[in-house]
């Protein structure tokens, strides 16, 4: 079915339409959205996916395309101490029968942005001859931001999950496999759980949507220390076994997946060490005086995750 632009932004209205009381005064369908002053200081990120660059449409469809994007959007939010509230959508699609691809996109997005009770106020939408999705989120911030420069030696570092399972993922997918469904599923739509118990606590956090062994690298630059990360630690994780059967099945690293994967969108903080505790997540390191560097036992990760450039 062909739609036209005014259409389909009818559609999507009616698709975004939610009971959430959002402060959203003027939403999708005007020129641009109105929200109401708030006493919480905002907080902004945008992220973009681009097709045959970030995704292949043989491996993912839509709905999973909008899903991922809404996922990586919000968990930047989240790794800034902030509550993600709004979000704004700019998609380029490659379909001339426009109306299923734009309704799966949207209900992808949604997927994710309902379960943070996250509204869509307003977008774009355009054709273009490979697909591109752009998501911008705005969260509120009550308190003091959680930032990457907040280390100190001494610091004990925690993770909110073990990473490696979208790596692992896309390893199947490369090969041709689709199996184990779970762990391609990882890859296509990994899911998202707000680090709640680390954000009361962290003195700096990140996504580590680029890789640990990358955004490990971020936090110890901008915090001036080193951190070193432990194997056994990761290991004591309840995950780890089945991730490093699967590794060995595809004769696989299991640490590649782990250290350079990315796209699992967990987090990684560190935590005073008077502030520990299991409910926090997986203990993997501390901070140690340097300058910058990430090691794992004491020997400097090289490889790097995900590099856009």
């Amino acid at each position: 079915m062909i739609e036209s632009e005014a259409g389909l932004i009818e559609r999507l209205r009616d698709l975004f339409n939610t009971s959430f009381e959002n402060g959203v005064e003027v939403g999708i369908g005007d020129d641009a959205a109105v929200i109401a002053e708030s006493k919480h200081k905002l907080v902004a990120t945008v992220d973009m996916a681009v097709e045959e660059i970030h995704f292949k449409r043989e491996w993912s469809t839509p709905f999973q395309i909008g899903a991922k994007l809404t996922t990586a959007n919000l968990a930047d939010v989240f790794a800034m101490g902030a509550t993600p509230k709004y979000l704004l959508v700019a998609a380029a699609i490659t379909e001339v029968n426009n109306s299923q691809t734009v309704t799966d996109l949207a209900d992808g997005i949604r997927s994710v942005a309902d379960k943070f009770k996250v509204s869509v106020i307003g977008g774009d939408l355009s054709k273009a001859e490979k697909m591109s999705l752009s998501i911008t989120a705005l969260g509120e911030l009550s308190g003091k931001a959680i930032t990457r420069d907040g280390a100190k030696v001494g610091d004990l570092v925690y993770l909110s999950a073990l990473p490696g399972l979208s790596a692992a993922g896309l390893a199947i997918l490369t090969r041709g496999l689709n199996r184990p469904k779970y762990v391609v599923e990882a890859h296509l739509n990994p899911k998202l759980a707000a680090p709640n118990s680390l954000m009361k606590v962290a003195t700096a956090m990140c996504d580590i949507s680029d890789g640990l062994g990358s955004d490990a690298g971020n936090i110890a630059k901008a915090s001036g220390v080193n951190i070193n990360l432990s194997k056994e630690l990761l290991q004591k994780s309840d995950d780890y076994k089945d991730l490093a059967e699967l590794a060995t099945e595809l004769g696989e690293d299991v640490f590649d997946w782990i250290l350079t994967g990315g796209e699992d969108h967990f987090f990684l903080a560190t935590v005073s060490a008077d502030k520990a505790s299991d409910d926090l997540g997986l203990l993997v390191g501390k901070v140690e005086t340097g300058s910058g560097v990430v090691n794992l036992d004491g020997n400097a990760i090289t490889k790097a995750g995900y590099q856009h450039f």
